[in-house]
């Protein structure tokens, strides 16, 4: 008899018994037939990956439990055996560097797959079943029932063996609850926002002003301007600034009652109360800032030589001295409330606009190029990166010391991050290593109280890189993202 057919009366009995608890929250990204080629539906990959490939989770194991991964594909009908094939070719060398294995013998192979009602019927070679223990085989199977359930027409696996039934019955994802992973979603809700009135635009920042989302981007050197009230959930398209065609690097910031717009070689502001843009005082450099922040009393703007502060009151400037932290292309920094705080590569500095002065700050553990920051109120939680790394850093202003935060799981690139007050969220982007990344399936949370990861619900939309982000005080909105997406989505955290 073989071992899968053995292994049935263990299924049963653990069923009767209660001992496999259903996980009917954690759901997969739906993916179903793979979508179309259209901006609206799927983002183009970037960083070595084809621009025609898609995305699917494939899963593996570390210590004993499941780990999700994603993997590329190219367009197909057959997107099931695509991450079947995928799983059974096992982990490649990065993610074996990163403990993840596969219980799945190598030389097993899938004989076919046909999806019906709800449940894929999966016939594999005899190499499947070879040298399975107890706990091997149940991995193996449920790595199998994990990959095909991320897709909507698929809730249960029916396995054969070389084309002999192997189970009586078709298994799903609360048939291995004890194997799944250990960190659940965080408890929310999203919802879908209205249509904007805006175009696709090639780049977007978003503000919030206490009681409506402004987002500003620009396409072909124009901007444009619209804002979100999520009190009576509709959009209302605003004035753009009056000098159109502009090129370069830009950055915003919300000042008390007004949006601030500095970019390479110009600055203004827009009033929402007058519905109109103010021409300014201009800054003493023509440098665009790599990070602004709003100190409640003054515009900060770092820049390569050090950069500028702006008081909107007076509409007067003032130069900053020279930073020991010269800005370059990926750099981050965030307002802790007392000193505007800035990385660049693995190089770090604090501005005290009090003294004003900087001071140089300990190195992080690694170079974060292209990653975001934020201020928990403790420390600056400094994450993603260009490479979609899955280690992100911690610094404690008070110890002057970086601490090194858990694994995500999977790293993030040109993701929407934000503190929410509790837990730093974290949503789009791409996810993989140089050469072959990809749309993850969901957004992550951060507890830095527990040092503990978690993945967001899925959300209603397509994955996407550079989605603007913002925090309401109640719900984590995302709207659009490249290429040319112009949706956007509210997540809500549950209490």
């Amino acid at each position: 008899m073989r071992t899968l057919l053995a292994l049935t009366g263990l299924v049963v009995a653990a069923l009767a018994a209660g001992y496999f608890l259903a996980r009917g929250s954690e759901h997969a990204v739906s993916l179903g037939r793979p979508p179309g080629t259209g901006a609206s539906t799927q983002a183009a990959q970037h960083t070595g990956t084809p621009a025609a490939s898609r995305s699917v989770e494939v899963w593996f194991a570390r210590d004993g439990r499941l780990v999700e991964t994603v993997r590329t594909y190219r367009p197909t009908r057959k997107v099931a055996t695509a991450a079947l094939n995928a799983l059974l070719g096992g982990p490649l060398a990065a993610e074996r560097a990163a403990g993840l294995v596969s219980e799945i013998p190598s030389g097993s192979r899938l004989l076919g797959i046909s999806i019906a009602n709800g449940v894929a019927n999966v016939d594999l070679s005899s190499a499947f079943e070879s040298g399975a223990g107890s706990r091997s085989l149940q991995l193996r199977l449920a790595q199998v029932v994990y990959t095909l359930t991320q897709f909507p027409t698929v809730h249960a696996v029916r396995f054969s063996v070389e084309g002999t039934p192997a189970l009586d019955h078709a298994v799903g994802r609360g048939a291995y609850a004890s194997l799944a992973p250990s960190a659940k979603p965080l408890p929310g809700e999203w919802r879908t926002l209205p249509p904007a009135p805006l175009p696709a635009l090639a780049s977007r920042l978003s503000v919030w002003t206490g009681h409506e989302l402004l987002v500003l981007g620009r396409v072909a050197g124009d901007f444009y301007l619209a804002s979100y009230d999520p009190r009576t959930d509709s959009w209302t398209r605003l004035a753009s600034p009056p000098r159109p065609s502009r090129a370069g690097p830009y950055r915003i910031a919300w000042c008390k009652r007004a949006l601030l717009l500095w970019g390479q070689g110009f600055f203004e502001w827009y009033s929402p109360a007058s519905g109109r843009w103010h021409a300014p005082a201009q800054p003493p450099t023509t440098q665009a800032p790599a990070v602004v922040a709003w100190t409640g009393t003054e515009l900060l703007g770092w820049v390569g030589s050090g950069g500028a502060a702006y008081a909107l009151d007076s509409d007067s400037w003032r130069r900053l001295p020279r930073a020991p932290v010269a800005a370059a292309r990926g750099s981050t920094g965030a307002w802790t409330g007392r000193e505007l705080m800035v990385v660049s590569g693995a190089r770090a500095a604090a501005y005290q606009p009090g003294t004003d002065s900087w001071r140089r700050l300990p190195s992080l553990p690694e170079p974060r190029p292209g990653a975001k920051a934020v201020w928990d109120e403790n420390e600056v939680l400094v994450v993603t990166g260009d490479d979609a790394p899955e280690l992100g850093f911690g610094y404690d202003p008070d110890a002057n010391r970086w601490r090194t935060l858990a694994p995500m799981g999977s790293g993030r690139s040109h993701s929407a991050v934000v503190w929410s007050g509790s837990e730093l969220l974290l949503w789009g982007g791409l996810t993989g290593f140089p050469g072959a990344l990809a749309i993850p399936p969901h957004g992550l949370a951060y507890d830095p109280t527990a040092d503990a990861w978690s993945p967001l619900p899925q959300a209603p939309l397509a994955g996407r890189p550079d989605p603007a982000g913002a925090w309401t005080g109640h719900s984590f909105i995302v709207w659009g993202g490249s290429p040319g997406f112009t949706d956007g989505a509210a997540f809500t955290p549950a209490g």
